[in-house]
C-alpha cells in the first residue's frame, strides 16, 4: 500500500521499501513550493526543479535539507546499482544536448553534498509508483556520473563536517572535505578514538554538553595536494566548532597553516 506524503518532512520518514504513488510525489514536488497549498511547509521545505526533473533539492542551496532523485532502469547506460548488496549506485549528471553543466542546480547539489552532508534520497521507479531505496551519501565523482552509498551514520555523526568551506584566496583555492579525495572512515575512526576534546581550546564537548561531538579538520587543503594522497588520521585534527570556524577565517584572512594557527589560538597557561 502506497504512503501518502503531505509535507517535505515526511520524506525523511520513510522506511525502505515503500512506495509511494507516482502522484503524490509529483504533487509534493509541485506544490510544496506554493504558499497556502496543503503541501506547504514553508520555504526552507520548498522542493526546487520540476517533478518531471530526475534531481530535486529540498531547501534553498545552500542551505539544502535533502536531495530527491527519482530513477528510471535502463534511461542511462552508466545508471545502477554496482555491487549485489545494493549499496552502492551510480546515478547520471543531469546533461542538455548530451553536454553536463556542474555548475548547474541539479548537479551541484549533487557534488556539494559531500560537503554538507544532508542525505540523498533515492527512489527507483516501480509501476505507477516510486519505491524508496534508502538514504545515500556521494561517494565519488566522476565526469559524467557521481557514486551513490548507502548510508549508515546516526544524525550526530551526519553533522560532522558542515562547517567546511570552499574559497578562493588570491590564486590558491582551498577545497576541503570533497568525498571523491577524503576516506570519511579515516574520519569515522579518529573520531571514535578520541576523547571529544578539542585539540586548541581543550573543551570537553561531551563532558560539558553531554553529547560526543567533535568536527574533523584537514591540517593540509586536499587541493595543495600534487598527486593522490592517502589520508590517515594524522593529517585531521579534532576541533570544536567555534576553534573550527577561527582555523577557517585565519586560513583565509592570514594565508596561515594550521600549525601556526594552532599555536596562535591556544590558551597560554
Amino acid at each position: 500500500m502506497a504512503i501518502e506524503l503531505i509535507k517535505s518532512q515526511d520524506l525523511f520518514s520513510l522506511k525502505i521499501g515503500d512506495t509511494i504513488s507516482k502522484r503524490n510525489l509529483f504533487d509534493l514536488i509541485q506544490h510544496s513550493k506554493i504558499e497556502g497549498s496543503p503541501f506547504w511547509s514553508g520555504e526552507e521545505f520548498a522542493i526546487g526543479n520540476t517533478p518531471q526533473q530526475g534531481i530535486n533539492w529540498i531547501g534553498n542551496p545552500p542551505s539544502v535539507k535533502g536531495v530527491i532523485i527519482k530513477t528510471r532502469q535502463g534511461l542511462y547506460k552508466e545508471d545502477g546499482w554496482t555491487d549485489d548488496g545494493n549499496k552502492n549506485f551510480h546515478y547520471s549528471f543531469k546533461a542538455r544536448n548530451a553536454k553536463i553543466n556542474l555548475n548547474e542546480k541539479a548537479n551541484d547539489v549533487l557534488i556539494k553534498q559531500p560537503q554538507y552532508l544532508y542525505p540523498i534520497l533515492l527512489f527507483s521507479e516501480l509501476n505507477k509508483a516510486w519505491s524508496f531505496e534508502g538514504s545515500f551519501s556521494v561517494s565519488e565523482i566522476e565526469e559524467r556520473f557521481v557514486t551513490l552509498q548507502r548510508s549508515n551514520l546516526p544524525t550526530a555523526v551526519a553533522l560532522l563536517e558542515q562547517y567546511e568551506e570552499l574559497y578562493k584566496e588570491g590564486e590558491r583555492r582551498y577545497v576541503t572535505h570533497l568525498m571523491a579525495e577524503r576516506n570519511r572512515a579515516v574520519v569515522l575512526a579518529a573520531k571514535s578514538a578520541c576523547s571529544w576534546v578539542c585539540e586548541i581550546c581543550k573543551i570537553d564537548f561531551q563532558e560539558k554538553y553531554g553529547v560526543n561531538y567533535i568536527e574533523a579538520h584537514h591540517k593540509t587543503p586536499i587541493s595543495t595536494y600534487s598527486e593522490k594522497h592517502i589520508i590517515t588520521q594524522r593529517d585531521l585534527a579534532l576541533l570544536c566548532p567555534n576553534c573550527h570556524k577561527a582555523v577557517h577565517i585565519h586560513m583565509k584572512i592570514n594565508d596561515l597553516e594550521y600549525n601556526a594557527i594552532k599555536a596562535l589560538l591556544t590558551p597560554k597557561d
